[in-house]
């Protein structure tokens, strides 16, 4: 099987957490980690696994206004927001409506700021919406991953982000085994 983790990162937090969790997936099965802006159709074709995820912003994807905004926001902090290297370009939003129809499986992630839910919101459901739009089959429940106040990761997210591309692709290759199952019926 192959895995495929397609990420958008502002400021570097989203591509640590989608490596760590491609480092997990790649204990069960072979995996490339990808942002939007490398991620083409033919990229992601013919993967059985697809795990998307972004940041958070105004309680969902990001639009291109918010991530204008985390730019100024970055030239304007004096060096103490750093954009990540993928930073410009479009978004998770913009590249899932451009996803070919797919029947492959798919997880859904995000980091927020570590807050009540519901006062932050979490782009990761709404990821999941759009994956399953397009034929994918959810083999997980979308997963926030916390940035604190200071626009870092919480101390334990990198571990948990690991952890859950592990359990993440067990579940795709158990989801894989009852369909083959399935189809011998």
């Amino acid at each position: 099987m192959r895995a495929v983790v397609v990420y958008e990162s502002l400021f570097g937090n989203t591509h640590e957490v989608a490596s760590a969790i491609g480092d997990g997936v790649a204990e069960v099965m072979a995996v490339t980690v990808l942002s939007v802006s490398d991620a083409t159709p033919a990229l992601v074709e013919g993967v059985d696994l697809v795990v998307v995820g972004g940041p958070t912003h105004v309680h969902g994807m990001s639009l291109a206004p918010t991530r204008d905004q985390a730019q100024k926001m970055a030239a304007d902090s004096g060096g103490e927001l750093h954009l990540d290297e993928n930073a410009s370009g479009i978004g998770v939003r913009e590249w899932l409506e451009r996803l070919p129809a797919s029947d492959a499986m798919a997880a859904a992630f995000d980091t927020r700021i570590n807050v009540p839910r519901v006062l932050s919101g979490a782009a990761s459901g709404r990821i999941d919406h759009a994956l399953r739009r397009r034929g994918l089959r959810a083999v997980s429940t979308p997963m926030s991953f916390l940035v604190n106040t200071s626009n870092q990761l919480e101390s334990s997210e990198l571990a948990r982000a690991r952890a859950w591309g592990i359990d993440v692709a067990h579940d795709a290759m158990s989801t894989d085994a009852a369909d083959t199952t399935a189809a011998r019926r």
